[in-house]
């Protein structure tokens, strides 16, 4: 294979924002009275707000409100925080600058609202560098389904076997290498020993470990 496009998740892979969304769920869900900790959030990383809300509900067999309304309330508390915030991982800029220097075709797919990734990308001057967002909440399945990733690819008119995906959690993973594409992981110290990882085809500390060689490597393989 070669790799002509890279498709970058959002959250925990180009902005820091795992921490508020988790902090925006605890919130959120103590404002009703459901116990929901931090380690309650942990344990949802990177699933969609619907999903999360009814992962809480089914724990704590209480359902204050409707699923899609407390969704609504978790989003839009989370993406205030992070549009305040607009906390960007290290090296997100020198990555896409150089990726695109060297010619390849950018694009996001994310479990996020489109909102979120229209705004975060405009507010820290990294929108240029994309050419598509791809949000998962407008198509039919969210991930660990593959379909925010092929419909990411379709956008930039590459085959799935030339895209390599970069994410952070395993659900994100299973999306990526669901869609036939070379997955690069990113994970946070709280997982990084993870033994699931083993099914990435690369696991780096850094976006800044992405280079030439490694997607040269990648495409060897």
């Amino acid at each position: 294979m070669t790799v002509k496009a890279i498709i970058f998740d959002m959250d925990g892979v180009l902005i820091d924002s795992e921490p508020l969304w988790k902090q925006a769920g605890v919130e959120i869900f103590n404002a009703f009275d459901l116990p929901v900790t931090w380690a309650d959030m942990v344990a949802l990383t990177g699933l969609p707000s619907r999903a999360i809300v009814e992962k809480i509900y089914q724990k704590y067999h209480n359902a204050p409100v409707p699923a899609d309304e407390m969704a609504s309330r978790l989003n839009t508390h989370a993406i205030d925080m992070i549009l305040k915030q607009k906390p960007l991982m290290p090296g997100v800029t020198e990555t896409l600058e150089k990726l695109t220097a060297l010619g390849y075709r950018l694009a996001v797919a994310s479990a996020s609202p489109r909102k979120l990734l229209e705004e975060i990308t405009r507010r820290c001057d990294i929108a240029q560098y994309f050419a598509y967002l791809s949000s998962a909440t407008e198509l039919d399945y969210n991930k660990p389904h593959p379909q925010v990733y092929l419909h990411a690819a379709e956008q930039l008119q590459a085959a799935p076997g030339d895209c390599l995906g970069i994410e952070d959690s395993v659900i994100g993973m299973t999306a990526v290498k669901a869609a036939s594409m070379k997955c690069v992981v990113i994970p946070d110290n709280a997982t990084k020993t993870d033994p699931r990882w083993s099914l990435a085809d690369a696991k780096l500390t850094s976006l800044r470990d992405i280079n030439q060689a490694l997607l040269e490597k990648l495409a060897a393989h």
